[in-house]
Parts: structure tokens; C-alpha cells; sequence
């Protein structure tokens, strides 16, 4: 008798083996897709190269990955993640009836599957551990580009082939509007850890590195968008703070930095604001806006791209389809044709009519409502702050287009969005329990 359980007993001691060690190496794989998320955080301010590859590794073996009823179940039980995918699935809907040539279309349903990364990102980044690491492994390269930047405008360091800018135009590794729109955000980031700080010396290094980003926002880089970032992103971070005695500080604070620049026309934000000025009067006066005319052209953009979406409000041109919608438009007119409206809430009107418009609010909105029921202050309000930032740029660029602003949605969205849990009571409710 106990020689027939023998071999019983060693298939079953060998099946739990195998199970053992299938499950081992999937936590390994695991692992190594998390630092892979984190090392996308670190890619995003520095290299489109390393990001495309990051980001493709990770769709392709968490898709391959196993775990399916845990994955499903995380899709399910976050709304931002089967949001981004119904945005998703738009584009490829779209795709069915798009005006656009074939080439337009695939690139756009490409550019579109970094959607596809927040679902991934949520899951894999379900240990605050491993948030807070992305979180670190993008402040370490903002650290970095902050220090070039600086090094640049002071003409200490040359500019090359990897140092894209100059003395007057010190960006680094990407152009001003993405640099300035990064900056800013890594600013407030500063900000609010060292609201979070432990001691007085961390709250103190904190805060200079704020007031360094600041700086570098404000007075070196010329993005004006992420000027405006930056103006409303500390907006929200005193009203957060200190309420309504917060709102009057930002007021005052806004007063003072309009009277300085006023006082000093010589500054880079005082010419930068006077040339927006003059590109508009120009404009205004029916003067053809010149190819470095930033305001007028994008003016003119605004224009013909609204009176596409009037011809095609209810289902748009379909996926792709902007580039010639925009071609048949400025026939004949003398304006530039161009593949880029420089505002992603008229793109997604243009390419599928009230519906684009409502799920890409849709997402912004259950993002905002769900920030207070992520799990400590500095997730909700990091997750607000991200919220504006790309509602804010959103007017300005095509964020999902454009290929750095699309990366830092995606990734983002996911990591900042994967502490939430279904049942988990609003701030407000934690504050008066």
C-alpha cells in the first residue's frame, strides 16, 4: 500500500513544483516589466527612440503575460482604464469611414495604442512602491534636463547634437512647448513633496528645486504654454493649500509677476508676451500670418478647423482624416496646409463629431472626481495637477498626437491612476471621518 502512494505522491509534489516555478517566473516577468514602466518614466523626458521600444515591450508581454482574470478584473474595476480604452476603440471605429489615405489612418490608430498603455500601467503599478519609483525615475531626468537647461542659458555648455537648443532657446532634449509643459509639471511635483517633506532640510532642497523649474519656466525656456501651466498649476496648489486665503496669495502673486514683466521689457517673458501681441494685431488686421508667426498661424488653424467641424459635426471625418479635410479647406486661400491643429479637443471633434469631444472629456472628468479617492495627499493632488496640465495644453497642442505629450498622457494616466480602488471614500470624507 505505501508503495502505490509513492508515486502518487511524487507527481503531486512534482505538479505543485511546476506550479511553483511557473508562478515564479511569472513574478519575475513581472518585475522586469515594472522597472520597465519606471525606466519609461525616465525615457519620456529624454528619448522618442527608447520610449517607442518601452512602450511596445510592455503591451506586447503584459499581453502575453497570463494572469488574464486579474488584469480583466483590474480594467473593470478602474473606470480610467476602460475609458481609455472606449477611446481607444473610437479611433478604430473611426478608421471605417475616415476621408483619410491609408497611410493617415494606420499612423493615427498607431499613435493612438499608447491609450492602450494606462490599462497596463494600472496594473502593473498597483504597489505604491512602484509609483513612487516612476515618479522618481521622471523628476530624475527632469533633474537632469533642468541642469543642462540652466548650463545652456548661461552659455556654459555648448549646444550639439544631442543639446537641441541655445542661449536664447535653452531646451535640451525636446522643443520649448514640450519642455516648458514637462518643467512646469515637474515643478509642482517639487512643490508638493516638499509640502509632504519629513524635515526642514528636505522641505527646504524641495523648494529650491520648485523655484529652480519655476525659473527655468518663467524666465529662460519661450514655451508660453507651459507658462500658463505653470500660472495655473500653482493656482490650484495655494487654493489647495490655504483655500481661499491661497486664491488671494495666487492673486497677488499673479499681480506681482504682471508688474515685473511690465517693468522689464527686456525679459524673455516680457518679449515673448509682446510678440503674442503683435502676431495677433497682425492677424486681427487680415495680414497673412508669416511661417514663424506662431499666434497667427495657429489663429488660422483655429478658423478653418472650426469651419471643418461645421461641415461634419456629428461623426467627423473619421480617424486620420484631419490632414485632408484641412488640404480641401485652404484650397485656393494661400494658407499653409498642415497635418496638426495644435489643439487636441478640436482634433478629436474633426475626426469623430460630439462623440470624440464627449469621451475625451469624459476621461479628463472621471480622472478629476477619482483623484479624491486615490490613497495619500499626494496622489490626489499630483493627480489633479496632471488633469489641468493636459486640459490647459490641450488647447494649445494635440496631445495625443504629438508624440512626447502623448507618451506622458498615457504614462501618467496609468501610474498616477493605479492607486484607486473601487469603495475607497472621497477626500473630503476621510477629512470629516
Amino acid at each position: 500500500m505505501l508503495d502505490r502512494r509513492l508515486p502518487e505522491r511524487a507527481a503531486g509534489d512534482t505538479q505543485a513544483l511546476t506550479a511553483r516555478s511557473l508562478y515564479a517566473s511569472w513574478r519575475r516577468g513581472e518585475i522586469v516589466l515594472k522597472w520597465g514602466a519606471v525606466l519609461l518614466g525616465a525615457s519620456i523626458p529624454v528619448s522618442v527612440a527608447l520610449d517607442n521600444v518601452l512602450l511596445y515591450v510592455l503591451l506586447f508581454f503584459w499581453l502575453i503575460g497570463g494572469a488574464y482574470r486579474d488584469k480583466l478584473a483590474s480594467i473593470r474595476d478602474n473606470p480610467v482604464s476602460w475609458l481609455a480604452l472606449a477611446l481607444w476603440a473610437l479611433f478604430v471605429v473611426g478608421s471605417a469611414y475616415s476621408i483619410g489615405t491609408r497611410d493617415d489612418v494606420l499612423a493615427a490608430v498607431g499613435k493612438a495604442m499608447r491609450l492602450l498603455a494606462i490599462p497596463v500601467l494600472i496594473y502593473l503599478l498597483r504597489d505604491p512602491v512602484w509609483r513612487e519609483r516612476g515618479i522618481a525615475a521622471f523628476l530624475a531626468s527632469m533633474l537632469v534636463t533642468l541642469l543642462l537647461s540652466c548650463l545652456l542659458w548661461l552659455d556654459l555648455v555648448p549646444g550639439n547634437g544631442w543639446i537641441k537648443g541655445s542661449p536664447l532657446d535653452p531646451v535640451v532634449f525636446k522643443a520649448h512647448i514640450t519642455h516648458n509643459v514637462f518643467m512646469a509639471f515637474a515643478a509642482f511635483l517639487f512643490a508638493q513633496a516638499a509640502l509632504d517633506a519629513n524635515t526642514p532640510r528636505a522641505r527646504i532642497a524641495l523648494g529650491v528645486l520648485c523655484a529652480a523649474a519655476s525659473a527655468n519656466v518663467l524666465l529662460m525656456v519661450p514655451g508660453r504654454t507651459g507658462m500658463l501651466v505653470l500660472v495655473v498649476l500653482f493656482v490650484y496648489f495655494l487654493g489647495r493649500v490655504y483655500r481661499a486665503k491661497g486664491l488671494a496669495l495666487a492673486g497677488v502673486a499673479v499681480a506681482v509677476l504682471a508688474a515685473i514683466v511690465l517693468a522689464s521689457p527686456e525679459s524673455m517673458l516680457h518679449r515673448r508676451i509682446t510678440l503674442a501681441d503683435e502676431e495677433y494685431a497682425q492677424w486681427r488686421a487680415g495680414i497673412p500670418p508669416e511661417p514663424t508667426s506662431s499666434v497667427g498661424l495657429r489663429l488660422e488653424m483655429l478658423k478653418n478647423t472650426l469651419e471643418i467641424i461645421g461641415h461634419n459635426p456629428a461623426i467627423g471625418v473619421g480617424t486620420g482624416g484631419f490632414s485632408r479635410a484641412y488640404a480641401e479647406r485652404v484650397v485656393g486661400t494661400g494658407a499653409q496646409a498642415t497635418e496638426n491643429p495644435h489643439n487636441e479637443i478640436l482634433l478629436m471633434i474633426v475626426q469623430f463629431g460630439i462623440a470624440g469631444f464627449a469621451l475625451f472629456a469624459a476621461l479628463l472628468f472621471v480622472q478629476w472626481r477619482i483623484a479624491a479617492r486615490l490613497p495619500t495627499r499626494f496622489d490626489q493632488a499630483t493627480a489633479r495637477a496632471f488633469v489641468l496640465t493636459i486640459a490647459v495644453t490641450s488647447l494649445f497642442s494635440s496631445t495625443l498626437l504629438d508624440h512626447s505629450e502623448g507618451v506622458f498622457f498615457a504614462y501618467m494616466g496609468g501610474l498616477l491612476f493605479a492607486g484607486y480602488r473601487a469603495g475607497m471614500p472621497d477626500a473630503w470624507r476621510q477629512r470629516a471621518s
